[in-house]
C-alpha cells in the first residue's frame, strides 16, 4: 500500500480513537476474525438451513452459537463476490463486473483499498489461504493487496494443472485446485496462520475451493454423505471448519473470535448431483435469489448471542465496514463504499430502520424490502428447465415483480398489481446507475 494511502487511513484510525476503543471495547480486546468463503455452495446445502441429505455439524454449531443471516446476498459469480469482499463494494463499482482470466491480463487495481490493507493499520496480522481469483499476475497476488501472507491458488481455470502458491513462489504444480487432497494442506496452513499469530489480533481469509466442480473428495469423504459426491465434498467443507474452530478452542481464541461463514454464490446446477437453493430459485450465473443469496453465519460468543437470526438485507460489501468498525479504523471516505457496519445487528439492537433498504445487481435487479424488481430480461436456462417446475420456465422479463415475503421462489410477478412499485423502483435502480456511472472505479491492467 502506498505510504499516503497508509497515512491517510492512519490518521482516520486516531481520529476514531481506534488506538484506544474498538466501538466500546479496548483496543487490547480486538477480537481475531476468520472469514470462511465456500466457492459454489447453495442456499439449502447445510443442515441449519434445511438440507436432510449432507450432514454438517461443525457449521451447524457455528450457526447454534452464533447469528443465521437468511438475506444475505454476493454477487453471482466468483471473482466479483471477493472483489466486493476485499472492498466493501459493488463489484461494478471497482470494474470486476465477470470471472478474471489470466488471459485477460487483468485483477483488482492497486489503487483499491482493501480490508486486509485497513486492518493492518490497526495491528492485525493478515493472511490469505486458498482460493484469490482476482488477477493471476505477480502484480494482483494478495501479498500486494495487505495479506502479509498467501497459500493457496491464484488462478480460476479448475481444468488444467495449476499452482499452488506460497506468498509469491510456486511451491507444487497440481492437477485440480478442488481436488481433496489439498484440504489438509490447505487446513495446515490456516492452523499455522492462527498459532503463529495467537498473541496478536489476526485477519485469516480462508477461502475454500470447494465446492466447485469438478467434485473430488479427499479419500477419507468419499461416500460419506446421503448426496453423492457433491454432499462428500460439501462434509470435508464442514470437517475444516471443526479443525479450524478446535484450534481456537485449544489456543483459547474462541471466545473472542468473529468467525464469518458464506459462499461466492449459489450452487451449479447443470451437473449431475448438484447443490441445492433450497426455496430459492435457479443457482451460479443466475440473478434469481438461488444465484445471489447465500448462507451466512457469524459467531462472536463475545458480541453474538448464540441461536440469534437476521432476516434484513445484509451481504458481503458490508464485511469490510463491519471489520473497519470491529477495529476501530475509519472507512475510506475519498471513495464511495456501498457496505454498511453490521455491528448493530451483531450486538442484537433495535435499529429504527434497516441497515440496507435494497440491495441491487447494477442494471439487472433490485431488491427493495420485500419487492423485487428485474429491469433486465431474464430468459430461462435449461438448468430451470431441467430441474424447477414449470412455472419458472416463463421468460422473466424487464419490468417483473416479486414479493419475496410472499413469495421466495419468484414464480409469480405481481407487476400488474402493483405500478406503483415497479415505478418506485425503476427509479431506484436509475439513480443508482446514475451514481455508478459517476463514482465507479477502474480494474486493473497490466
Amino acid at each position: 500500500m502506498n505510504k499516503i494511502r497508509v497515512n491517510a487511513i492512519v490518521i482516520g484510525t486516531l481520529l476514531l480513537g481506534g488506538w484506544t476503543l474498538v466501538g466500546e471495547s479496548l483496543a487490547s480486546e480486538k477480537p481475531n476474525m476468520i472469514v470462511i468463503l465456500t466457492d459454489d455452495l447453495g442456499y439449502g446445502d447445510l443442515g441449519c438451513y434445511g438440507a436432510t441429505e449432507i450432514a454438517t455439524p461443525n457449521i451447524d454449531n457455528l450457526c447454534a452459537e452464533g447469528m443465521k443471516f437468511n438475506s444475505f446476498y454476493v454477487h453471482n459469480r466468483c471473482s466479483p463476490t471477493r472483489a466486493a469482499l476485499m472492498t466493501g463494494c459493488y463489484a461494478q463499482r471497482v470494474g470486476v463486473d465477470s470471472v478474471i482470466y489470466r488471459k485477460e491480463k487483468i485483477g483488482l487495481h492497486s489503487d483499491e483499498i482493501t480490508v486486509a490493507e485497513l486492518l493492518k493499520t490497526a495491528g492485525y496480522a493478515t493472511g490469505i489461504v486458498g482460493k484469490w481469483h482476482l488477477g493471476e499476475w505477480d502484480e494482483f497476488n494478495p501479498v500486494n493487496h495487505g495479506f502479509d501472507s498467501f497459500f493457496g491458488f491464484m488462478d480460476c481455470d479448475d481444468k488444467k494443472t495449476t499452482a499452488l502458491y506460497r506468498n509469491q513462489e510456486i511451491v507444487e504444480k497440481v492437477k485440480r485446485k478442488t481436488d481433496g487432497i489439498h484440504s489438509p494442506k490447505l487446513l495446515a496452513a490456516g492452523i499455522e496462520f492462527i498459532k503463529s499469530n495467537q498473541d496478536r489480533p489476526f485477519l485469516l481469509y480462508y477461502a475454500s475451493p470447494l465446492p466447485h466442480v469438478t467434485w473430488l473428495p479427499h479419500p477419507r469423504f468419499q461416500g460419506s454423505s446421503k448426496q453423492g459426491t457433491y454432499g462428500d465434498v460439501v462434509q470435508e467443507i464442514d470437517w475444516q471448519v471443526g479443525e479450524l474452530m478446535k484450534t481456537l478452542e485449544e489456543l483459547n481464541l474462541a471466545e473472542n473470535t468473529l468467525v464469518v461463514f458464506a459462499s461466492d454464490n449459489g450452487p451449479q446446477l447443470n451437473v449431475k448431483g448438484h447443490g441445492s437453493a433450497g426455496v430459492l430459485r435457479d443457482g451460479k450465473w443466475s440473478n434469481f435469489e438461488g444465484g445471489i443469496r447465500v448462507p451466512c453465519i457469524m459467531r462472536w460468543p463475545a458480541v453474538i448471542s448464540a441461536g440469534s437470526s437476521n432476516d434484513d438485507i445484509t451481504g458481503i460489501i458490508d464485511m469490510l465496514p463491519t471489520f473497519c468498525s470491529i477495529a476501530g479504523v475509519a472507512v475510506p471516505s475519498d471513495r464511495v463504499i456501498d457496505g454498511r457496519n453490521l455491528l448493530p445487528y451483531m450486538r442484537g439492537e433495535q435499529v429504527e430502520s434497516p441497515i440496507h433498504e435494497s440491495f441491487i445487481v447494477p442494471g439487472a435487479t433490485i431488491r427493495h424490502g420485500d419487492w423485487k424488481l428485474l429491469t433486465k430480461r431474464r430468459n430461462p436456462s435449461k438448468v430451470e428447465a431441467d430441474h424447477v417446475g414449470k412455472a419458472d420456465r416463463l421468460p422473466a422479463h424487464t419490468g417483473t415483480l416479486f414479493n419475496l415475503k410472499a413469495d421466495p421462489g419468484e414464480t409469480t410477478d405481481v407487476a400488474a398489481e402493483h405500478p406503483d412499485k415497479v415505478a418506485e423502483l425503476t427509479k431506484r435502480m436509475s439513480d443508482f446507475m446514475k451514481d455508478l456511472d459517476a463514482h465507479s472505479r477502474p480494474i486493473g491492467n497490466i
